[in-house]
């Protein structure tokens, strides 16, 4: 099965009459995003308190403190990805998909990414439709994934040597070039009151049907489009997708079958003909 199938057939009805969440994230890619995510946020802040209130007086208290919660939280950044991998490895394949998602890019991606910030500030111009990820993401993505080697070569060797500065510089400037896209990241991600709302997505795997296409209109109509939701409400067991086995429109019609042929059936099977 490709990845990007198992999004056309899992799905959550949390509305009985019209279900409006979809699933956005499986749990592997849940798992991997939360960690590398916390142990990176712990070291660029550790690394903020260090650069900018340890450097000028190196003297002040906690200062080895704050120094080993980043040294950990590095270690932590190299093994947690690991383990959410390993763990994950049944949908290994969704990892390749992402990074194809990720790389490849059209000329609908470029645009979005010219009229970004006039788009925030003009509700008049209309931004291109995106695939899985929009451009600002795809950046995000390959800077993490074209650094994140770096960031790991570069801290080890300043934690083991004592002459590392041109290891320490490398480190740094990364971290320069990797705060805009952090703070551009965490800003829509958790403050934007349009784009936050894709917060749940990263958390419990589902989304609103109508945000994903707004926003993912290309990834939308290439894995729901033209498909109706399927009301899951009364079998408990397929409730949550993020725990539920993967449900084909033919598996569903197995466990629920429609109100109005059962009337009918019964009917039927009470007429005079039936006899």
């Amino acid at each position: 099965m490709r990845p990007g199938k198992s999004y056309k057939t899992r799905i959550r009805g949390d509305e009985p009459s019209s279900p409006s969440k979809i699933l956005r994230f499986r749990k592997a890619e849940r798992l991997v995003h939360w960690a590398l995510a916390i142990p990176f946020l712990v070291c660029f802040g550790t690394a903020l308190v260090l650069v900018f209130y340890y450097n000028p007086d190196p003297l002040r208290p906690y200062r080895v403190a704050f120094s080993w919660i980043h040294r950990v939280s590095g270690i932590c950044l190299i093994i947690l990805p690991m383990i959410a991998i390993i763990k994950s490895r049944g949908d290994f394949r969704i990892y390749f998909y992402n990074i194809r998602q990720a790389w490849v890019w059209s000329y609908d991606d470029l645009k979005w990414l010219f009229l970004m910030g006039l788009a925030a500030v003009n509700k008049k111009i209309k931004l291109p439709e995106q695939g899985k990820f929009n451009a600002a993401e795809k950046l995000n993505f390959m800077k993490l994934m074209s650094t994140y080697p770096l960031y790991i070569l570069t801290g080890l060797i300043i934690w083991m040597t004592n002459a590392a500065f041109l290891s320490w510089a490398v480190h740094f400037i990364m971290a320069l070039i990797a705060t805009p896209l952090v703070i551009g990241h965490l800003y829509m991600a958790m403050i934007n009151p349009e784009s936050r709302k894709g917060l749940r997505g990263m958390i419990s795997g589902v989304v609103d049907r109508q945000w994903a296409k707004h926003h993912y209109g290309k990834w939308y109509r290439e894995h729901f489009e033209d498909r109706e939701p399927l009301v899951t409400s009364f079998v408990p067991e397929l409730h949550d997708c993020a725990s539920s086995p993967d449900i084909t429109a033919e598996k569903f019609r197995k466990h629920v079958k429609p109100s109005g042929s059962s009337v009918k059936n019964k009917e039927e099977e009470s007429s005079p003909a039936s006899r």
